[in-house]
């Protein structure tokens, strides 16, 4: 089953200049962003990619992604009312399932194509004033790029002002032993894999189709509820003690209760050592570090990314790769050791999100075309959601982080579980959640938050622009909110705090009250 929407796309632009203001090297969501900064502001644009516009987001990470969660969500209700009041059609559900699943793959591909051609694609970029050049670019010096196409014909391409590196990232594949010899899912590839594997699999039931997901951040937690939902059974193995690990403990808990209450299979602190395949039924067994085993039919590796900075050139030309992340090494206003060169998003080594990409793009090409600079890094106020259910969102730091810096005395903690939440109650998404506001007792400034929420994804953008303006928490209180809306509970819990820092202000009160003031 071939996906018409992932067609490559040929003669992108015909090289008619040479000669640019900026060059941009990358076109996910970094480049995309740089690329538009720079044509609003009436400059030659060369747009170098080697793929398919769109990047990592709209093929093979946010969209498909959120996609393939809402419609799992959808499945995984309509399943439970089926169960709870008995109108479930046992005799036909396996069939139905599959007409389901290829269901799922059309309504991915249809949202990919629909974005792409909205937003990314070369005829938007083109009627935006942006050459599109397909080909991969190698560095001849800190203005000059070589372009290489499939055809092996290259061309030369120079930069007035300044180039930008927005090349993203690709997956992170563990030195697992027999890994290699056979098959594995990545998200670059379970779109149409994971579609194309159940479909072969027919007619054996999808419940004993066994996935086992390696990874335990949120491309593995998100997969691997969508794929359990869908009908699979699912095992999911985390390197780390817990899910989730980089955020609050509290949400790592709550949605492994949430995952084993969904018959999902949670394995801690276990790391994958080899694997084996038994080519008579395909059956997959992979051998953990404790000496434990689990065995499936197809595997997913979700263990991250990592910046994709080969083949370009770049230490040929004295750009500085980080030792730690392999990175570009890039200062704060995203330049990196060669003048002029400037890098953006997930290849400096950087937190990996879409968003974030996208607003250092526009940062860098905003630092190369404009007089003085702004800030590319952002890392205490970077809003990152997983989109599980409930999903779980954050921004700045955990209550642990922020005792570390600013000690135990200076920090507060404001928290509220779901079951506080009318909203919630209302919804019977009760049971798993909270809301937890970290902020500095004194001056009750946001130091950063975790909501578990179903919608916590959009809840954490209001911390955020509090956070970032500065506005303190207590003042939350006094901007009046919707009810019965999930985000009340932001106004109400910060009205406990302003209430708290009224009551302590009560004796010189008192005494403005006497005087008539």
């Amino acid at each position: 089953m071939k996906c018409p929407c992932l067609r490559r796309d040929t003669a992108l632009s015909s090289v008619s200049n040479r000669h640019y203001d900026i060059i941009v090297i990358g076109g996910g969501s970094a480049g995309l962003t740089a690329a538009k900064f720079a044509a609003t502001f009436d400059k030659s644009v060369a747009l170098i990619e080697s793929s398919k516009l769109g990047g990592d987001c709209t093929w093979t990470g946010c969209v498909p992604s959120k996609t393939i969660l809402s419609i799992s969500k959808r499945v995984y209700n309509w399943r439970k009312m089926n169960e709870k009041y008995g109108s479930l059609d046992n005799d036909n559900i396996d069939d139905s399932q599959y007409r389901m699943m290829m269901d799922v793959k059309r309504q991915i591909d249809e949202n990919r194509q629909r974005i792409y051609d909205h937003d990314d694609s070369p005829e938007v970029m083109q009627s935006l004033g942006i050459d599109v050049i397909e080909g991969s670019a190698r560095f001849l010096d800190s203005k000059t790029v070589d372009v290489t196409s499939d055809s092996s014909s290259s061309s030369q391409l120079t930069a007035k002002y300044g180039i930008v590196v927005a090349t993203g990232a690709i997956p992170q594949i563990l030195n697992i032993q027999g890994l290699g010899e056979g098959k594995y899912w990545t998200y670059e590839n379970v779109w149409n894999d994971f579609f194309v594997d159940l479909e072969q699999s027919k007619p054996n039931p999808l419940k004993d189709t066994k996935v086992i997901v390696v990874g335990g951040g949120p491309v593995g937690c998100e997969l691997s509820q969508a794929i359990s939902r869908l009908g699979c059974s699912v095992i999911l193995i985390s390197k780390s003690d817990r899910l989730l690990p980089s955020g609050e403990e509290i949400a790592s808990s709550e949605l492994q209760n949430v995952f084993e209450k969904e018959d999902i299979d949670v394995l801690c602190g276990e790391s994958a050592v080899s694997v084996t395949r038994d080519e008579s039924d395909g059956i997959i067994t992979l051998t953990l570090k404790s000496g434990k085993s689990v065995v499936g039919n197809h595997i997913l590796i979700a263990t991250g990314r990592k910046p994709n900075t080969n083949n370009m050139g770049l230490e040929d030309i004295g750009v500085d790769l980080c030792d730690k992340t392999k990175g570009i090494s890039v200062n704060d206003n995203l330049e990196t050791s060669v003048k002029g060169i400037y890098a953006a998003g997930d290849c400096t080594g950087d937190r990996q999100f879409t968003h974030y990409a996208g607003f250092q793009g526009a940062i860098a090409a905003r630092n190369i075309l404009l007089p003085l600079k702004d800030s590319g890094k952002r890392s205490d106020s970077i809003p990152a959601a997983t989109f599980t259910d409930p999903e779980v969102a954050s921004i700045g730091l955990t209550e642990d982080e922020a005792v570390m810096q600013y000690g135990a005395d200076k920090v507060s903690v404001s928290f509220r579980k779901l079951s506080q939440v009318d909203r919630a109650i209302c919804e019977d998404a009760d049971m798993h959640g909270f809301i937890k506001i970290v902020y500095q007792t004194k001056t009750k400034q946001i130091l950063g938050a975790t909501i578990m929420a179903p919608s916590a994804g959009e809840l954490i953008s209001e911390i955020a622009v509090a956070k970032e303006s500065k506005l303190s928490f207590d003042k939350l209180s006094t901007v009046m909110h919707a009810y019965p809306s999930y985000s009340i509970a932001l106004q109400q819990m910060a009205a406990e705090v302003y209430y708290d820092k009224l009551k302590n202000s009560k004796k010189l009160y008192d005494v403005l009250k006497k005087i008539g003031l």
